[in-house]
């Protein structure tokens, strides 16, 4: 039975060989510092002396982003779960709404109306957060999970409805832009261009998520920082 090489180089020191930097990037900026720094520690240091010289570098990096993910998980279980029952929600909203009035256009007023709504949601719980953490930065950190996770979910489920009720929506005002652009992409099938144009737009959903929940949740530490401030004066 052969012994793991545990480094690609047998003249490089294992004190040297580093574990996958995107893993540790991650688990800095999901745990508070303090945290970051003695977790991120104790998992080099695991990494190094006992998994690297037993296992190679090959399985020594997998056990290595098992642990950053555990951690990241236990982190973010609560934002990304909130994430996922708003946006479930609101999926499910818009999915029931469509089947009530499939024809009925997606007014930007009324789109905007639920942004500013979901905003204000999302800085009071900011506000709230920040009030009994004192952690600024973290709640920032919350936002954006919330909001991508919000935003990706909602995303998801409207790419659903194309599949369930693209033979009435085709029809709508709101879509004759897409339908334009259809007839002279050079695709054979409406609902399969309707999805791809849906799926390529997901990056920009994700970065939106992230941005709006970000600010939302800003907006709302600064809230209570500025609101506590006297209180300390005092």
């Amino acid at each position: 039975m052969t012994t793991p090489d545990p480094s690609p180089d047998p003249d490089r020191p294992l004190e040297s060989v580093q574990p996958p930097r995107w893993a540790e990037a991650l688990l800095r900026a999901v745990l508070p510092p303090q945290d970051a720094e003695t977790v991120s520690g104790d998992l080099l240091e695991e990494y190094r002396e006992t998994v690297l010289p037993s296992r190679g570098r090959g399985q020594a990096d997998a056990w290595f982003v098992r642990q950053v993910v555990s951690f990241v998980w236990r982190a973010t279980r609560a934002p990304l779960l909130a994430g996922l029952v708003i946006g479930t929600g609101l999926g499910l909203l818009n999915l029931f709404e469509t089947a009530r009035h499939p024809l009925a256009d997606d007014e930007p007023g009324v789109m905007l109306l639920w942004v500013v709504a979901l905003s204000g949601v999302w800085s009071v719980a900011a506000c709230v957060a920040t009030w009994r953490t004192h952690r600024f930065v973290q709640a920032v950190k919350v936002g954006a999970i919330i909001g991508v996770v919000t935003i990706v979910v909602f995303h998801a489920a409207s790419i659903v409805r194309i599949n369930m009720f693209l033979d009435v929506i085709r029809n709508r005002d709101d879509w004759q832009n897409l339908v334009a652009r259809f007839n002279g992409s050079g695709f054979s099938s409406l609902r399969t261009y309707a999805n791809y144009e849906y799926v390529k737009g997901t990056p920009l959903v994700i970065a939106l998520g992230a941005i709006v929940g970000s600010i939302s949740w800003a907006i709302g530490g600064i809230v209570s920082v500025v609101a506590r401030g006297p209180r300390k004066a005092a």
